[in-house]
């Protein structure tokens, strides 16, 4: 009998334990750690600043018609790392370069946009890459346009 009293009082304190830290912390240890401050933040992307600034830190304009827009961008960073990726109408994909001075690259991905393609499901180096065009004082871009079932999805990154 003596020797199961110090087991019960052991799984009773381990259980009232257990209980005091669920209800001090309802949602879980890691309850803050999805919630993303800015709209169209990414799920696997950061932010310090939004879209809207980000965008213009960059000087991108985005097509009326851009959807599924996901983005990440830190500018306490060194380097100002910043991505975008968005859906459009391909028929609107030269109007869109040609307004942000991209210039066509050829057909090999940029490395600084080939993992978010390749995790969206996309065959790196078969679709036309583009840069900010030589000469523009704008800051560095690069990006690569997919087509998928008459829609575009269009990765940008500086």
């Amino acid at each position: 009998m003596f020797d199961r009293l110090p087991r019960t009082l052991v799984l009773f304190v381990g259980m009232a334990l257990a209980v005091g830290l669920v209800a001090c912390d309802p949602g879980g240890l890691h309850a803050g750690e999805n919630r993303k401050p800015f709209p169209h933040q990414g799920k696997s992307d950061l932010a310090d600043v939004s879209l809207e600034q980000a965008l213009s830190d960059y000087h991108v304009r985005l097509p009326k018609a851009a959807e599924d827009i996901a983005y990440g961008a830190l500018k306490a960073e060194d380097g100002y790392p910043f991505g975008v990726e968005f859906t459009m109408p391909c028929d609107g994909v030269p109007a869109f370069t040609r307004d942000n001075q991209l210039a066509s690259a050829g057909k090999e991905t940029p490395s600084e946009v080939r993992v978010d393609a390749m995790e969206a499901g996309f065959t790196l180096d078969d679709s036309p890459a583009y840069v900010r065009a030589k000469g523009s004082k704008l800051p560095k871009v690069t990006g690569a346009v997919f087509e998928r079932s008459g829609t575009c999805r269009v990765f940008l990154a500086g």
